[in-house]
């Protein structure tokens, strides 16, 4: 049976008229109502997360990862994780190149920064921002100025060594230029790995057969010679 529901036509069974006086009523819900629902039904403005991903990306435990527009569809947290332990590695050559050469220019400014580095190691696991070396970074950019003395263990009358101010925020930038330049040379080591496994493939593959041919019987071994 065909009836009108306003400027709509409803197709509703024959002898069920109480489904016809439902479906208007639910037709009718006034828009007042829904708007009502509506805010009630809204999140938050301070719980709600300020990514599309969630409140897992503000985690101060997520790994960063790679840039939004650098990511690709195979990019996996393991990927993440290996990136974060690379560049804490390279900052932790770049420190400790750049101890080596305070270490012939300036010995208050190199025993500094070798106390600085045992007591902010940068770890293998753990939070991303440990792993990756910006904890470490972000420490020696936002320090003051201190002075530094290299303590010689001689008398002081003997000690000719003066004392001179350190900086933090320009050994943190040479340790950012260092790294750079170190990654450039990482990079040119890391083409040459394709090559490396190609030879240590074939090594052990003349390796192997040497081997085969040492553990065939005398006989076997005239045959072959023979033939």
């Amino acid at each position: 049976m065909l009836r009108s529901a306003g400027s709509v036509a409803v197709l509703v069974p024959s002898g069920c008229p109480r489904c016809f006086h439902r479906m208007r009523k639910s037709n009718s819900t006034p828009k007042s109502n829904l708007v009502i629902t509506a805010e009630r039904n809204r999140p938050d403005d301070n719980n709600r997360a300020r990514s599309r991903k969630g409140k897992s990306v503000e985690n101060q435990k997520r790994r960063k990862g790679r840039p939004a527009w650098q990511r690709k569809p195979d990019d996996t947290p393991f990927r993440d994780g290996n990136r974060d332990r690379l560049v804490g590695l390279l900052t932790e050559r770049a420190a400790r190149t750049l101890c080596y050469y305070l270490s012939e220019t300036n010995l208050n400014v190199h025993h500094w920064l070798m106390t600085y580095m045992q007591k902010y190691p940068i770890p293998r696991s753990g939070a991303w921002d440990d792993v990756s070396g910006e904890t470490f970074l972000r420490k020696l950019l936002s320090m003051p100025t201190e002075h530094a003395k290299w303590t010689t263990g001689r008398d002081p009358l003997y000690d000719n060594i003066p004392g001179c101010g350190v900086d933090p925020r320009n050994l943190a930038q040479r340790i950012m230029a260092i790294r750079s330049q170190v990654a450039l040379e990482f990079i040119e080591d890391l083409k040459e790995v394709s090559e490396e496994n190609s030879v240590l493939l074939r090594e052990s593959l003349v390796a192997s057969l040497s081997l085969s041919f040492d553990t065939l019987p005398i006989a076997d071994k005239d045959s072959s010679t023979s033939a």
